[in-house]
């Protein structure tokens, strides 16, 4: 699992990046990243319980919203949009992670241990 771990800690970099790129004076920007960091933590977590083992996917989603978001805020984007760019992109390679990666074959686990 840990491709969520990895999302978790992303998710707190974005909720961090308005005070690191000086962009904390324009509200809209710092409630939505703090809102967008919250939902990809609430999604990745979700990914823990085996109900919704696959919540993590709906952040395939959210990294697309931040790309676009971040190449439309002008041209050259601003820093801040600059940052919602590579965390999108960032997030898409993740997010198709699966949460059993670390984990052999289960094919493997039927041959028999010989020592």
């Amino acid at each position: 699992m840990w491709g969520r771990v990895v999302e978790i800690m992303t998710a707190v970099w974005l909720a961090s990046s308005p005070w690191i790129f000086r962009a904390s004076s324009d509200p809209s920007l710092m409630w939505g990243d703090l809102g967008i960091s919250l939902l990809i933590a609430s999604l990745a977590g979700l990914s823990y319980w085996r109900p919704t083992r696959h919540a993590h996917l709906l952040i395939l989603f959210v990294a697309v919203g931040l790309i676009t978001w971040g190449r439309l805020a002008g041209t050259p984007p601003p820093s801040a949009h600059q940052n919602h760019i590579v965390v999108g992109l960032f997030l898409l390679m993740m997010a198709l992670i699966p949460n059993d990666a670390s984990n052999p074959p289960e094919a493997w686990s039927k041959f028999p241990k010989k020592l």
